[in-house]
């Protein structure tokens, strides 16, 4: 078993090789910085999928992000952009070489130009005049579509950012940027404003004020006025590295006005892996489901549902995932087909009583349909014949259905195509090619 003494977030990272197999843990406290470590190269550290039809042939494609080390001092981050050619079909992997330590992507149109682009929260870099952490725009080529142009800093003002959204939050209808990382002196999250008569350009970075630093960020019509706000995990404090946190509201008002920020779901000694905002239920009110990993062996991993029953008022809901196996990473997703979001965990643990220096490892999936009243009810579990710690959903096959799209060691993808004839269920993992 490898251990990476390295920390891309200000928390201490975990990161276990068994063989070739490779991923990421991330545990509240204990700082950061890069100590010594041992293991074997090259190292692949995979942290982010998404998938979306990014070149406008209504064919989804994926893409994924994570940093490739061929040593120490030589590690860079890896964008692979595959692209569906025709149902079922991919083309040969694209690469683009984005910072150091890409560590969570947002997709979006920044430019205004019809063809997606990327924000990529680069944790950790090592490259000459860049801070450790930034703030990567890569644009899509309009002309080319498919293809990524050279990628542009936007900022180093975030030290380690560990999430980025991208979304009107100035009130002009032109999307802007905001990032979750740590603001010393200054407690909130970063504000990107775009400049609307000059597309693909941004203004300094502003700061949302916050009561803690965002160490997750979501964007969504919480109050149904028309206008995007945020939903923020906030750290506000830790005792010996166990952290206290709260989830920020921040409503945007006409104009782009920010208000003040509104705390829910406090919570102790946990990390949030995934949070969305959603509709869970049929009120036509916003939901917020957040998914928690323990920070140690007193804590719990869990899913908690913020049912919105009147407007502005939250009625927390937990589903335990203390006896799962697997949850490095969520998704939170309409699983079924019911038009209602369900979730899926993908992620791997040592089993067996193998020596500590060469364990043997399973890989899990599980995938649990939501019960209606809040909570989750787990359907399924799926081994995995790599090791895999992040996970997307989105119609690959174009069936109106939600598939499943994993990321695993050495940078592989799996997908699970759902059953058509038996919604919910996913046929068996196949790799994409």
């Amino acid at each position: 078993m490898k251990k990476i003494a390295s920390s891309p977030s200000g928390l201490s990272t975990v990161s276990f090789k068994v063989g070739v197999v490779t991923s990421l843990v991330f545990l509240a406290g204990c700082g950061g910085g890069d100590d010594v470590a041992w293991f074997d190269y090259p190292l692949w550290v995979e942290t982010a999928v998404i998938v979306a039809d990014i070149d406008g042939d209504s064919r989804a494609d994926v893409i994924t992000i994570a940093q490739l080390a061929s040593s120490l001092e030589d590690r860079k981050g890896q964008l692979v952009v595959r692209l569906q050619t025709s149902p079922g079909v991919f083309a040969p992997a694209q690469t683009y070489v984005v910072g150091t330590y890409p560590w969570r992507m947002a997709l979006g149109d920044i430019d205004g130009d019809g063809a997606p682009d990327l924000v990529i929260a680069d944790a950790g870099s090592t490259a000459v005049g860049v801070s450790n952490g930034t703030v990567w725009m890569v644009r899509q080529d309009a002309g080319n579509r498919g293809q990524f142009l050279a990628p542009q800093q936007l900022t180093t003002s975030t030290t380690n950012p560990s999430d980025v959204v991208i979304g009107d939050m100035s009130g002009d209808n032109v999307p802007d940027i905001v990032v979750s990382g740590t603001y010393s002196p200054d407690k909130g999250a970063g504000l990107l404003v775009q400049d609307a008569n000059n597309r693909g350009t941004f203004l300094p970075s502003a700061l949302i004020p916050l009561p803690g630093n965002a160490t997750a960020v979501a964007i969504g019509d919480v109050n149904g006025d028309g206008r995007n706000d945020l939903a923020l995990r906030m750290y506000l404090s830790s005792i010996n590295y166990v952290w206290n946190t709260a989830l920020g509201i921040v409503y945007q008002q006409a104009g782009g006005t920010l208000d003040p920020v509104v705390t829910w779901s406090p919570q102790t000694g946990l990390n949030t892996q995934t949070l969305a905002i959603t509709h869970y239920d049929t009120n036509g009110l916003s939901d917020v489901v957040e998914f928690f990993t323990p920070s140690g062996e007193a804590y719990s991993a869990k899913v908690t549902s913020l049912l919105q029953s009147t407007l502005g008022t939250f009625a927390a809901v937990d589903t335990s995932l203390a006896a799962v196996r697997g949850i490095d990473d969520g998704v939170v997703a309409d699983l079924n087909g019911d038009g209602r979001p369900d979730f899926a965990s993908v992620g791997f643990y040592p089993t067996g009583t193998t020596p500590l220096s060469s364990p043997t490892v399973e890989s899990t999936l599980h995938t649990f349909m939501q019960n209606g009243s809040g909570g989750f009810g787990q359907t399924a579990s799926v081994s995995l014949p790599i090791s895999c710690s992040r996970i997307a959903a989105g119609d690959i096959n174009g069936d109106g259905l939600s598939d499943l799209v994993v990321l695993g060691s050495e940078n592989r993808v799996m997908l699970l195509l759902q059953s058509s004839s038996t919604h919910g269920t996913f046929l068996p993992p196949q790799f994409l090619k």
